[in-house]
């Protein structure tokens, strides 16, 4: 009989973060439909809002993080480099850009349009919905000014096939490449999960940095593209 009382109160307390996120999204996408208002700006409001995000649900009770690699804020940790990460659930990215420098992130075209993200999307992030050449032209103007690119290669939340995507934008531009791994103890928020479903004990997520893959100036054609996405698969599993 214990048991249920607490799942409803993670489940309400669940529901609070999500409206937490909605309550600062909705201001937070006005700032950023003004033209003057300058996206570095925004990034660092994000990771901002994200560490927050990350430090009350600590706080609450609702879950830990436990981070493994360079201490947050370092210069130890990733600059100018591509960062990519297993896709386990919906808050994978708020984990990601909580523990590392400055970054914008790859993200699903259909995110612009989420009412909550389509100002983040649009404004900090890169959406995916243009050709391929643009993406890597714009991802690597952001990463020759020392900001990290994340992608997540799986594409969507659990997916099985591995994209190319990561490969090409570091054939193309040189740039380094850092692998993360992250994992839930239970999962939640993962493709079809409800947001309710928290279960009854403390959450624990694992983020854990497993260093850079070797890019060695290969040239940027198909083969190697393959080759070092399957370097990348074997690095974030």
């Amino acid at each position: 009989m214990a048991v249920a009382p607490r799942r409803f109160f993670r489940s309400l307390l669940a529901g609070f973060f999500f409206v937490l996120y909605g309550l600062f999204a909705l201001p937070f996408a006005v700032l950023l439909s003004l033209p003057f208002f300058p996206r570095d700006w925004g990034r660092r409001a994000v990771r901002f809002f994200y560490r927050m995000f990350v430090k009350c649900a600590r706080i609450t009770g609702l879950y830990t993080v436990e981070f493994r690699g360079s201490p947050v804020g370092r210069a130890a940790g990733p600059v100018g480099e591509i960062v990519v990460m297993n896709h386990v659930s919906l808050i994978d990215i708020c984990v990601l850009l909580a523990h590392i420098p400055d970054a914008v992130c790859i993200a699903k075209a259909s995110a612009k349009r989420n009412l909550f993200l389509s100002a983040v999307v649009s404004k900090v992030f890169i959406a995916n919905d243009r050709g391929g050449q643009e993406v890597v032209a714009e991802a690597g103007g952001y990463l020759r000014r020392g900001v990290n690119v994340v992608v997540f290669p799986q594409g969507t939340r659990g997916g099985k096939k591995l994209h190319r995507g990561a490969a090409r934008l570091a054939l193309a531009t040189g740039a380094r490449v850092r692998a993360y791994h992250i994992d839930y103890e239970p999962v939640v928020l993962a493709k079809g999960q409800p947001w309710w479903d928290v279960g009854e004990k403390n959450l624990v997520i694992r983020l854990e940095e497993r260093g850079n893959i070797a890019v060695d100036g290969e040239p940027n054609d198909y083969r190697h593209a393959v080759a070092l996405t399957r370097k990348i698969g074997a690095a974030i599993s």
